[in-house]
């Protein structure tokens, strides 16, 4: 009875200083520091308006087709005009916005939407089903999906 005891102890203090040596081994601060590092690279920081309250350009040459990057990207979802029609839309709740209503284009400014199609649609309390495309589309896309937009609710 005394040796089973001894046996006992021996293995649970053997138990103890392997544990101990393990955890010495993982220290989660330096992938916390790294992941962190690694998210602060990925965000891209948020377009600041002029002072007309209008996007601004980024100056670049660049010329982008905003009718393609939003049948590429948004059309899915949000029908190919921007109806909120798409055939990825149908089984959403809530379903896609409409894009052309312009009781919806009067309530939001520019920085609304640039910030719902740079950071998706819980950045700014909508459904969690629209996306965040900042890490996918340039500044100079964003501006021109706005515009689009903007000149939808024109229509």
């Amino acid at each position: 009875m005394r040796l089973n005891r001894s046996i006992g102890w021996l293995v649970t203090a053997s138990l103890a200083v392997l544990l101990a040596s393990c955890l010495e081994q993982y220290d989660p601060s330096r992938y916390i520091a790294k992941s962190t590092a690694e998210w602060k690279q990925s965000v891209k920081p948020e377009l600041k308006l002029t002072e007309t309250g209008e996007v601004p350009t980024t100056g670049g040459a660049k010329v982008v087709n905003a009718e393609e990057r939003f049948a590429t990207i948004c059309a899915n979802c949000h029908g190919p005009k921007g109806f909120g029609d798409g055939p990825g839309g149908l089984a959403l709740n809530p379903k896609p916005r409409n894009l052309h209503d312009k009781e919806w284009q009067a309530k939001v400014d520019d920085a609304h939407i640039v910030k719902v199609i740079t950071y998706g649609g819980q950045s700014v309390g909508l459904s969690a089903s629209m996306a965040a495309w900042g890490s996918i589309l340039s500044q100079e896309e964003v501006v021109a999906l706005v515009k689009l937009i903007r000149a939808w609710g024109q229509e």
